[in-house]
Parts: structure tokens; C-alpha cells; sequence
């Protein structure tokens, strides 16, 4: 695959530098929809989107219904008390929740987030990452899916729940 993305972080010098690849010229390549799809950026066939590849995560696994994310931050993503910032959690949450959703749709089904709550349970604290980030759906009717998401760190422990929904735009 051409244009592989990368990021590297230089603690010492406080620098992060990261490419992303660009998006398919064919809008219809631009939606991950099926499970097929999802399976396919897993193996490195395709990419994850920019926005979810910024934040650090990779897509390990995916099922009809359910998906796992792992998430490595860096010091990049460290709020001023030290653990990671609520915002990079939220976002991880939201990319589960987008191919949770795709895992279910079909080629063609547009998908965005109309909804998105997150409950912070306790700080993630850099050495007990990558954190675990599963995201399950609950509900997927003909305009909206609901999917639930859970955030755990290396011990196991849940540093985060939410749920959100997607609005989706059928052909």
C-alpha cells in the first residue's frame, strides 16, 4: 500500500512528527462500511481514517457488532496533571463508535456521530497504556445506531464508558 502513514515521538525534544495517507480519490472508498472493510485495515489494506490514526489508535479486532481498539498516547496526549486529557479518551471513544457502527452497515451507508457521552471512571495514567477501547452495538434501526463503548487500561480496569449515536445516511 502506497503512502503508509507513520508517527514518531522524540520525548526528548518534545516533538511528535506523523504522516496520514490520503483520502481515496473514489468517495465510495471513503466510507468503511461491512465488516470485510474493517478486516481489511486490520491486515494493512486499508487505512484508518486521519482523525483516529492522530490519536494513536489501531483497529485489532472487528466482528459484526463489536470492535476492539488499542490506544497508545504519548506525552503528547498528557493534560497538565499528568494523565491523559479527557479530550484524546473522548475521541477514541467516538472512532470505536464509528467502526462499531460500521461493523454493521452496509456498502453504500453513511454513518456520523449525532450523539456522544462519556463518562470519565479514573485517570489513565501513560504507564498503564495502550489502554483496550471495545465499543458494541446496541441498536441499529434504518436512521440511527446506538453503541455502547468501555476504555480499560493494562490492569483491566475501566477508565471510561460511554455511549453515543450514530446517524446514519441510507442510500
Amino acid at each position: 500500500m502506497n503512502d503508509a502513514p507513520f508517527d514518531s515521538v522524540d520525548p526528548g525534544s518534545c516533538s511528535r512528527h506523523y504522516s496520514w495517507a490520503p483520502a481515496p480519490e473514489d468517495p465510495t472508498e471513503r466510507v468503511y462500511a461491512g465488516v470485510d472493510a474493517l478486516r481489511e485495515i486490520i491486515r494493512g489494506e486499508r487505512h484508518l481514517s486521519p482523525g483516529a490514526h492522530t490519536l494513536g489508535v489501531r483497529l485489532t479486532d472487528a466482528e459484526e457488532g463489536a470492535v476492539t481498539l488499542t490506544a497508545t498516547p504519548a506525552e503528547w496526549a498528557l493534560n497538565n496533571g499528568g494523565t491523559v486529557h479527557g479530550g484524546i479518551v473522548s475521541g477514541w471513544v467516538d472512532s470505536a463508535l464509528g467502526y462499531a457502527t460500521a461493523s454493521v452497515v452496509e456498502p453504500g451507508v453513511g454513518y456520523n456521530t449525532l450523539d456522544l457521552n462519556v463518562r470519565y471512571i479514573r485517570a489513565l495514567r501513560l504507564e498503564r497504556t495502550p489502554a483496550t477501547v471495545t465499543a458494541q452495538v446496541e441498536h441499529v434501526g434504518r436512521s440511527t445506531c446506538v453503541v455502547q463503548a468501555k476504555v480499560t487500561d493494562t490492569d483491566g480496569r475501566t477508565c471510561a464508558s460511554a455511549s453515543g449515536v450514530m446517524m446514519l445516511f441510507r442510500p
